[in-house]
């Protein structure tokens, strides 16, 4: 949120700011053109790395001086401190107190949004960008961030829908159609992932995220040899990202070079700081292929942390403590699921730690399905 000025130097600043022109529409970085403040946030939103958003605000400059407010959005929406340090420092006009003077303006609402996300109010940011896509359904680069926020949702049709929009209005603009290879790879469906990742890869030959999105596809499609080229290279042009290392671990874990495979996956969860679910399901999975069922607790455990509502890491865990033969924490684990995901049907898996447990008469009881509760087919 932005700071709270005394009343006098706000009255000054609103009667000296100018309007700085809004931020451009075009999200790609084009030559001969200064940046907008705001554009660095548009473009962390949508995916391109901290090296590219350093290099252009650096070469070419900021349209006006970034206040304090937007350095401090920038840091919620995870732009690395040597990125707040090149916008900061960035050559643009300032006010006598080295503040940006600026009125309101349409890239306002991204304060807002950016906001909400660190309180992990994701439901109210989704709200916002929704109204602002409504508002400007020409603009291409709200409409992107519309489809980022619909596939956080996991709303992969209305989200395939608006990033089809932004291909349509901006044809030219690749993280639209690695965003659309993102959905249709959640989607399963393999032609379109690796269509619109070959797309993405064209338009960004040097770009490390674009062979991430490729590897995606290439998986998707059981090409694992493919995928582990395109992880390879993503991770020669970015070392410092994750998601190579994680792809790497999982083509590796397919072909049973599992010692290879947590290698790779637990590089994967040092890059990323233990931030990312997935990686820790990733190296549960490996581990309690190979039997190793503490282990394998442990990872499930460090992934519920994250989410601690997704069913399918509330299912692992369990299914790891009934397999590990710890009865009474497996029977735990299936009643939160049972509570919190009615949807997916424990009943066989529940009945069975209850009977190991000695509890015969209780798993007589989960014989047929509670009145209204929906079953998994």
């Amino acid at each position: 949120m932005p700071f709270a000025w005394a009343v006098c130097v706000l009255t000054l600043i609103l009667f000296a700011a100018f309007a700085a022109p809004n931020p451009q529409s075009v999200s790609e970085p084009q030559a001969n053109l200064r940046v907008a403040p705001e554009q660095v946030l548009i473009w962390q939103l949508q995916g391109l790395t901290q090296e590219e958003i350093r290099d252009e605000v650096a070469r070419r400059g900021l349209l006006q001086c970034a206040d304090e407010a937007l350095l401090n959005t920038l840091v919620v929406a995870g732009v690395d401190a040597e990125t707040v340090r090149a916008v900061k420092q960035s050559k643009a006009p300032c006010s006598v107190w080295k503040l940006g003077l600026r009125l309101p303006r349409d890239s306002d609402y991204l304060y807002e949004i950016t906001q909400a996300t660190r309180w992990g109010d994701w439901d109210y940011a989704l709200q916002l960008i929704q109204i602002e896509a409504s508002k400007h359904p020409r603009n291409a680069d709200v409409r992107l961030i519309y489809a980022h926020f619909l596939e956080m949702a996991e709303d992969w049709i209305t989200a395939y829908g608006e990033a089809s929009a932004v291909v349509e209005l901006a044809p030219a603009l690749p993280y639209a159609h690695a965003l659309r290879s993102t959905i249709c790879y959640h989607s399963r469906l393999a032609e379109c992932a690796a269509r619109e990742a070959t797309v993405f890869l064209k338009m960004r030959p040097a770009d490390a995220a674009a062979y991430i999105v490729l590897g995606h596809a290439r998986e998707l499609q059981g090409y694992d040899s493919e995928a582990l080229l395109a992880y390879t290279e993503a991770r020669k042009r970015n070392a410092k990202c994750a998601e190579p290392y994680a792809g790497i671990g999982r083509v590796y874990a397919r072909a049973g070079e599992f010692e290879k495979a947590l290698g790779a996956l637990q590089e994967a969860v040092r890059l990323d700081n233990g931030q990312t679910a997935e990686y820790f399901v990733d190296l549960a999975e490996i581990y309690q292929a190979e039997g190793c069922l503490s282990e394998a607790i442990s990872q499930w455990k460090k992934a519920r942390e994250i989410e601690p509502e997704r069913p399918q890491i509330l299912l692992g865990l369990a299914n790891a403590y009934l397999e590990a033969e710890h009865y009474s924490e497996a029977i735990a684990e299936y009643k939160k699921l049972m509570h919190s995901a009615p949807e997916v049907d424990v009943r066989a898996q529940l009945a069975m730690a209850l009977r190991a447990a000695g509890r015969d008469e209780e798993a007589s009881r989960l014989g047929q399905p509670a009145e209204g509760a929906p079953s998994q087919p």
